[in-house]
């Protein structure tokens, strides 16, 4: 196995030098860094990590814990955001997925612990308030897509009162004044946001939902809910006067609300316009007309994160509020004017 001194010695350099580089010492010219690290992909050298940092204390680690975000692919976005940052700062990423139980999660702060993490990330599959019990876990946690309780971490969460707001403004702007709401549970934190972000645009076109337009695409406890865009979506079409544009509270809903509107003969834009939320490429892009959407900005949220944590980790002041990441608007062509 090759050493620090074999490296040392081919270069012709002190092991001094070498640990220099492969610590990342800014103070080591670019010419003798790119010389020493040539060498180290040459003779296959892997610094011992384990080592340095039981000397240092100092580890090059971040943990990375979540709920259900590890398996769930549109949300994955968030480990690459996370994953590109740290990367940039030469950082390695110990992810664990708890499923939601509150034993294996206590389990992992442990091991973080353990590993000497500098520290560490805790993302949720959504938008929502959560008690954190980390404190065998003494080094930085920044939340990811959730909110603590208490107040005691960084927080980094998507913007959905502007999201909401967003929506209701395309259509409004299009001509729209008869729009109906097939939203997403209603006990989730980011329908009320979003709610209040609808009302906003619709109190600058001096007009108001109406709140008879409204219906859940989703009902039920949290991880047994049960998907009911369909029927909600019937019962608007059916009536005497019915919407013209439907804001979706998922991209999942938009497609069953398409489909309603098929079963009854509209057509999409021609007759009802449909706007998504959350921007899954595999509804958005398939769906003919493809869907236009509010994109939930994953990858954002999990670089923004990674850029707060490295912050705390090296001791510098981090905002005391969360830090919102904009939803943008993604224009395709399931949104028209009315006739």
């Amino acid at each position: 196995m090759t050493t620090l001194k074999d490296v040392a010695k081919r270069g012709g350099v002190s092991a001094k030098t070498v640990s220099r580089v492969v610590n990342r010492d800014p103070m080591v010219s670019d010419e003798t860094r790119a010389a020493i690290l040539r060498l180290v992909d040459e003779l296959g050298y892997i610094p011992n990590d384990a080592a340095r940092q039981m000397r240092t204390q100092n580890s090059r680690t971040v943990g990375f814990l979540t709920d259900v975000i590890a398996t769930t692919p549109y949300s994955v976005d968030i480990v690459r955001g996370v994953q590109e940052e740290l990367r940039a700062e030469g950082r390695t990423m110990l992810i664990a997925n708890s499923g939601g139980m509150e034993e294996h999660e206590a389990e992992y702060w442990r091991m973080f612990r353990a590993q000497r993490a500098a520290g560490a990330l805790y993302a949720t599959m959504f938008h929502r308030a959560v008690d954190i019990n980390a404190v065998e876990f003494t080094s930085p946690v920044v939340l990811v897509n959730c909110f603590d309780r208490r107040h005691r971490f960084a927080a980094v969460l998507p913007d959905d009162f502007t999201g909401g707001y967003t929506q209701a403004k395309h259509l409004l702007d299009m001509g729209h004044r008869r729009i109906g709401l097939v939203s997403v549970n209603p006990i989730l934190r980011a329908e009320g946001l979003r709610r209040k972000g609808i009302d906003k645009a619709h109190g600058e076109a001096r007009l108001e939902l109406d709140d008879k337009l409204v219906r859940p695409g989703m009902v039920g406890n949290i991880g047994a809910e049960r998907l009911v865009a369909y029927e909600a979506a019937l019962e608007l079409l059916k009536g005497k006067k019915r919407p013209t544009a439907i804001i979706c509270g998922h991209d999942q809903i938009a497609l069953q609300v398409m489909s309603a509107a098929a079963e009854l003969g509209l057509r999409v834009p021609d007759d009802l316009s449909i706007i998504g939320y959350d921007d899954q490429h595999t509804i958005t892009e398939a769906l003919r007309p493809a869907l236009t959407t509010v994109a939930l900005p994953y990858y954002e949220m999990g670089r923004t994160a990674t850029l707060l944590l490295n912050d705390l980790i090296a001791g510098r002041e981090t905002p005391q509020q969360p830090v919102l990441v904009a939803c943008p608007l993604v224009i395709r062509q399931s949104c028209r004017p009315p006739k």
